[in-house]
């Protein structure tokens, strides 16, 4: 599946119930939100307590393979970021320094965010790191929807079991629960608008909290989105990350 950058989208799995199997389900998710490229200005909100930091951003993505940002608010002006398969580096200017985020880095907030890096970089389909199966059929403030569970199959896979409700409607994932190991829960994500565009529904407001932290959320907007535009592979280069 082809990802918007730093927005959880859901990929194939296996499971029965309810007349649609989840691969069936997570299939026209699938196919509801795919796209050859992407481009769009996009908006962080990171609240911890009762202060809130605003992050800007322009991002450019190919597939699931490549993607660009660089951040625009006055204090991180012309930080940017590199995804190509599964590397990330972030240039930071002020520095003049190129960190390749790997190992426990991947853990950690993105710009201090509720999104880990590792969450930003998770490309591969949820088919190779996951067995799945619908739980059941609920509301999701009033949108009707299948509870699916995914439950990891191999050691790479992010979390150990996630929970997802995918609107039986529109084929978006409404929302998400992210569990330990331990079936402690480590994090939620919930999406509080969705769009249509160009006759697709995509989540273009989603929110994010790490239980793990206090009083913290992190809400992401999808502005000026623009879909399946020509972008140069020059964008994806090292050279326009340390220019």
């Amino acid at each position: 599946m082809k990802r918007i950058f730093f927005v959880y989208l859901i990929t194939l799995a296996a499971g029965a119930a309810f007349g649609q199997t989840a691969a069936e389900i997570l299939r026209k998710v699938d196919e509801n939100q795919a796209f050859q490229s992407i481009e769009y200005t996009g908006r962080m909100e990171i609240v911890l307590g009762g202060d809130t930091r605003v992050k800007t951003m322009r991002t450019w993505a190919v597939g699931d393979s490549k993607a660009f940002v660089e951040f625009t608010n006055p204090e991180d002006r012309g930080t940017r970021m590199l995804k190509l398969d599964k590397n990330l580096w972030m240039y930071f200017p002020k520095e003049q320094d190129t960190v390749k985020i790997s190992g426990h880095l991947l853990k950690e907030g993105m710009m201090g965010s509720d999104v880990s890096y590792e969450d930003a970089m998770e490309s591969d389909a949820l088919l190779d790191k996951y067995s799945a199966s619908v739980l059941r059929e609920e509301a999701v403030e009033g949108r009707p929807a299948w509870v699916l569970e995914l439950k990891a199959k191999v050691p790479t896979a992010t979390y150990d079991r996630r929970l997802v409700w995918i609107d039986k409607e529109r084929y978006v994932s409404l929302k998400g629960e992210m569990y330990a190991r331990s079936g402690k829960l480590l994090k939620e994500s919930r999406s509080l608008e969705v769009r249509n565009i160009g006759g697709r529904w995509y989540p273009v407001r989603t929110e994010m909290v790490n239980r793990l932290r206090k009083d913290t959320r992190t809400v992401f907007v999808l502005e000026d989105l623009k879909l399946d535009t020509r972008i140069p592979d020059s964008r994806f280069s090292m050279a326009e990350l340390t220019k």
